[in-house]
């Protein structure tokens, strides 16, 4: 007669009372452990992926590429915060929210920031390093939530990390580039496994954080919204939608709290305002035109970022009406939409909004590969997945997205070798620090200069200058610039400020008082050359 020997039944409600008996430290040790655990294969690949993607972003970042107005502008405010407590060194306008400058301000108060380079565009170069590799490493952490696999997020990782067109715009002190981290963490977070109602909140408050660190991140709230509908849990949906729907408006509305409470949120007579200033921005600039207008300045934009590379964004754009037959890459895919239809639309396109672009291309790339290889979950929907079963078989699926990883690493390895090791080894010419080193030895420190957004901090910051220089475009912008500054005793400015065809226009002051002033030095050649000129003693500021 054999006997058999039953397994122990064990009491659930035992186990959670030994956990609640072991102390704090030990429990926490053993949920690292298990974490760690969970996720060991993914961080031993990710570490590796970001430490490339902030290599290649950081070698070469301090002479590649030159100075734009931007980044000085935004990193005089941010000192005026440090320093002056003010969101301006000039009266604040409401041109963007500030939540960008805040965090460059309080990453130099945590960090001495401003002291420990020679210029603040080095710092703003440190702070784009930082966004840029927790950017990465979220896009991984998305495409894995999304569905995606380890290769299939690596993938995502790359493309994003190592686009020339990611690096150069990537290493520009843009808000953009501060805005994409918060903007992928809210994604992050209304996917979370959980979808528990912190991870809601969560999410309402980094994309609140995105919108007020640049208000254009408003324009995928439709993807955004999508992604938190497309995971919530029946059980809970309703206390998600409301707590973080309040959670997110409530961080929102600081911004216009604050210009009601200093009285500029509606226009007036003497004072700025956020509501005009919005309508400015929303109607009041010059179109750039269509991306499909072969003479508008958008199309030529355009043309000027396909110079660094036009295989991730061109790649991303062909991905996309796959992506949309996809469920899970639905919401990314809007949010990649809604990106490209700002340059079909015809209104005003900034600069840098290639930016807004990259991230969602790299994922919708890898994700699209990731769906023909037929990962659950991401099988594309409807007919398109009848026709993979009765035609395809899984083996011929994984062979043909080998296949085209193979070949996107070919394309990409030819075209990017060569500009990835300009932007690492070419010390592009830097007129303005040239110009600004020039000054500081040769002009006394009480003379008025009216001079390039770039080297405004550094001319206040480490050289002292008192009265403090005066940004070109606030010459005539700003009344209390008019009221405060009588004269003006040097211009240094790059010389595209007087070839742009309306400059009589824009700056009037700048181009009077150049009628009145010679050439004491020369820095650079073409529109980037940097003259400083001495205007004379004789010309008063009209």
């Amino acid at each position: 007669m054999t006997s058999t020997i039953e397994p122990p039944t064990i009491d659930l409600r035992t186990v959670a009372d030994i956990d609640r008996a072991l102390p704090a430290h030990r429990r926490a040790r053993v949920g690292l452990q298990v974490w760690a655990a969970r996720h060991g294969r993914s961080i031993a690949l990710l570490v590796p992926l970001l430490a490339l993607v902030g290599t290649i972003h950081a070698v070469g970042m301090s002479t590649f590429p030159g100075y734009v107005d931007d980044p000085g502008t935004y990193l005089s405010q941010a000192w005026s915060l440090r320093y002056e407590g003010q969101l301006s060194p000039y009266s604040y306008f409401y041109d963007h929210a500030p939540g960008g400058w805040i965090q460059l301000a309080a990453w130099a108060a945590l960090t001495d920031g401003f002291d420990r380079y020679e210029s603040a565009i080095a710092f703003g170069n440190e702070c784009m390093l930082i966004a840029k590799v927790a950017a990465a490493g979220l896009l991984f952490v998305l495409a894995r939530r999304l569905g995606l696999g380890r290769v299939a997020a690596a993938v995502a990782v790359l493309l994003f990390g190592l686009s020339p067109l990611a690096v150069v715009y990537g290493r520009w002190t843009f808000l953009d580039n501060l805005v994409t981290p918060w903007l992928l963490l809210a994604f992050v977070l209304a996917y979370s496994p959980r979808r528990s109602i912190a991870a809601g909140i969560g999410a309402a408050l980094a994309f609140a954080m995105a919108a007020l660190t640049k208000e254009t991140s408003l324009l995928l709230l439709p993807a955004f919204g999508w992604a938190m509908v497309q995971n919530l849990d029946r059980r809970n949906r309703p206390q998600v939608l409301v707590t973080a729907g309040f959670a997110g408006a409530l961080l929102m509305a600081m911004y216009p709290l604050f210009a009601l409470f200093k009285g500029e949120l509606f226009e007036g007579p003497g004072h700025n305002s956020l509501l005009g200033t919005a309508q400015w921005q929303l109607d009041g600039r010059s179109s750039s035109g269509s991306v499909l207008d072969a003479g508008s300045a958008t199309h030529q934009q355009v043309l000027n970022w396909f110079q660094y590379d036009h295989w991730l964004p061109l790649l991303g754009l062909a991905a996309l009406p796959v992506a949309l037959l996809v469920r899970r890459l639905r919401p990314a895919a809007l949010a990649l939409a809604i990106g490209w239809l700002v340059l079909v639309r015809g209104g005003y396109v900034p600069f840098m909004h290639v930016i807004n672009l990259l991230p969602w291309s790299a994922l919708l790339i890898a994700g699209v590969g990731s769906a023909i290889a037929g990962t659950p979950g991401l099988v594309p929907t409807g007919w398109l997945r009848r026709r993979a079963r009765q035609g395809f078989g899984y083996g011929f699926r994984v062979a043909t997205a080998a296949l085209l990883l193979i070949g996107l690493a070919g394309v990409t390895t030819v075209a990017w070798t060569p500009r990835l090791h300009q932007m690492a080894t070419v010390s592009q010419e830097q007129p303005l620090r040239s110009a600004t080193t020039w000054v500081a030895r040769n002009v006394p420190r009480d003379k008025t200069l009216v001079v390039h957004d770039a080297i405004w901090t550094d001319l206040v910051h480490h050289y002292g200058f008192n009265p403090r220089p005066v940004i070109v475009y606030k010459l005539d912008t700003d009344p209390a610039v008019r009221r405060e500054v009588r004269r003006v005793d040097y211009l240094v400015v790059p010389d595209w400020y007087y070839r742009t065809a309306d400059a009589a226009e824009k700056y009037p002051t700048l181009m009077e008082a150049r009628k009145h002033a010679v050439p004491v030095a020369s820095f650079g050649s073409g529109d980037d050359r940097v003259q400083v000129l001495r205007v004379s003693e004789h010309w008063m500021l009209p």
